[in-house]
């Protein structure tokens, strides 16, 4: 399976500095999306640790007969799953002791949604409300799980009642261990996948999404309209993007 990727992260349209991280790794088959979270530039902090410590684990477990298991084997997923479920509880752990440090970065911490491919397989977590997409055969699917709850909360205006919000119940830093949606996913030649922060599914459609990993363009290319569609409907948050094309 030959994998090409490409990857872009933007500000978006309200927000000045950008707390979202990305890595798009084809040598080494390793996708991250980081939505950092904590603000006082916190966020960013969160997502980098989180970002080079899920390369650094990655890196350092290529080979069967070197690696170490400080959280356990999992016999009943993948090789590739159970190096990427460590790397993340690892990233957890790396964010969660920083978070102590000091006052200042109290609260931080970061989503994550990551991809690790091996062979025709690819293993896929994610904590927080970052996702991975696949667009196969005409039909956008999601790979991930949201962790978040809706809250109806006062709308402001008293004809209106209340307006529901999504807000984040899960991220990587938010306390000493978490719980990590995994999962291994056959891919197949044709496949586009897509890994995202919320600041593009919640500014666009899941079915504009699917139009436009649908184009037979170049992964800049769509991952580039991606960004500019997003911007076009005035993305709030920091907008992130890796579209990977299985060929």
């Amino acid at each position: 399976m030959v994998v090409v990727s490409h990857g872009i992260t933007d500000p978006g349209c309200v927000r000045t500095t950008n707390e979202d991280r990305i890595l798009a790794d084809d040598a080494g088959r390793l996708y991250v999306v980081c939505d950092g979270i904590g603000g006082r530039r916190r966020g960013e902090v969160a997502a980098e640790v989180a970002v080079h410590t899920i390369q650094q684990y990655i890196a350092s477990s290529a080979d069967p007969t070197e690696v170490t298991w400080p959280f356990g084997f999992n016999a009943r997923i993948s090789f590739a799953a159970n190096r990427l479920l460590t790397a993340i509880r690892l990233a957890n752990r790396q964010v969660w002791r920083r978070s102590e440090e000091s006052m200042e970065s109290l609260g931080m911490g970061t989503t994550i949604t990551a991809m690790l491919i091996d062979g025709h397989s690819a293993a896929i977590a994610n904590i927080g409300d970052s996702r991975t997409y696949c667009f196969r055969d005409g039909r956008l699917a999601q790979l991930t799980t949201d962790d978040t709850a809706v809250l109806n909360l006062p709308s402001g205006d008293a004809s209106s009642g209340t307006t529901p919000r999504r807000i984040l119940t899960s991220a990587v830093g938010s306390q000493e261990d978490v719980e990590v949606h995994l999962r291994d996913e056959l891919l197949h030649a044709g496949d586009v996948l897509l890994l995202c922060s919320d600041g593009l599914h919640s500014a666009i459609a899941d079915e504009q999404i699917a139009a436009l990993l649908a184009r037979q363009e170049a992964a800049p290319s769509v991952a580039g309209a991606l960004i500019e569609a997003a911007r076009a409907a005035n993305a709030s948050d920091n907008v992130s993007v890796i579209v990977l094309q299985c060929r």
